[in-house]
């Protein structure tokens, strides 16, 4: 709900300030603009995280026991066969879309090679729970907002640095992005979303003992303690990304979200989201 009202209130808040400010063929071209604005965010937010990703679409022969895990899951949930991305991160992340009845499930590709067949129907049920149980739109809606402000940012610092020739001063002023970007983006992400969608998720796993406890050990396996979340491995990340395209930075930037594995896989996990 909160996702959907902070979209609203921007749409609303940019069309006032629009037509207050400009007149004629101005006004026309950027209500044009906002309007387009208003239909990606309606019709295509999951299709543009999916691009912000960087992420692929996988074929039945690629990865079998993916497609397997995914049907059987989505078949004991009663939900439409998801469609199945890997993208490439630098952290063991898995993420689910939905935009009305498409599903998307999107799990980093290191992790996807990994994975058994019985901790991938794991990873399935989990995030299909998030749909079967309402959660996922809500995500997705959140997700969206911060991915477009991230890419918004992103260009507008990569056509000011195009002007620069320095490359040593291009690269200070995405560190300089960078450390204030990503505290920014964690905090909407908590006045958004929240710790009671964590709470909530792991309530509703509480009634699937077996798929929570194979989860769990999979936590065991690709858990690193501190490493997600220690400020001086982080800042080095950000630091190295900077190397690294501009697509790189926002996928490391929309990873870097808390995730409820933090929250699942640990029982300090609530306070890295809080």
């Amino acid at each position: 709900m909160r996702a959907s009202f902070l979209l609203l209130l921007i749409v609303l808040i940019l069309g006032l300030f629009l037509w207050i400010n400009l007149s004629g063929a101005l006004l026309l071209t950027s209500l044009g603009i906002l309007l387009f604005f208003f239909v990606i965010t309606t019709s295509y937010s999951d299709t543009l995280l999916l691009y912000l990703l960087g992420a692929r679409e996988i074929r039945p022969s690629d990865q079998k026991k993916y497609f397997e895990a995914a049907s059987q899951e989505a078949y004991k949930l009663q939900l439409p066969s998801p469609t199945l991305y890997f993208y490439h991160g630098a952290l063991e992340r898995a993420f689910v879309l939905q935009k009305g009845n498409t599903i998307s499930l999107i799990i980093n590709r290191d992790l996807l090679n990994r994975c058994s067949s019985t901790e991938m129907r794991a990873i399935c049920f989990e995030l299909l729970l998030q749909v079967k149980r309402g959660f996922a739109a809500k995500r997705t809606r959140t997700m969206f907002i911060l991915g477009l402000f991230i890419w918004f940012t992103h260009s507008v610092i990569g056509v000011f640095s195009a002007l620069v020739p320095s490359e040593n001063f291009r690269r200070s002023i995405d560190w300089f992005l960078n450390t204030l970007l990503n505290p920014t983006i964690d905090l909407l992400y908590k006045m958004i979303l929240g710790k009671r969608y964590f709470k909530k998720l792991e309530r509703c796993l509480s009634d699937f003992p077996n798929e929570k406890e194979t989860l769990e050990h999979l936590g065991l396996k690709i858990e690193r303690p501190g490493f997600y979340y220690s400020l001086p491995s982080r800042k080095l990340m950000e630091l190295n990304s900077i190397t690294r395209s501009k697509h790189y930075q926002s996928i490391l930037a929309l990873e870097f979200l808390p995730h409820e594995w933090d929250y699942l896989f640990s029982g300090e996990g609530i306070k890295r989201v809080e």
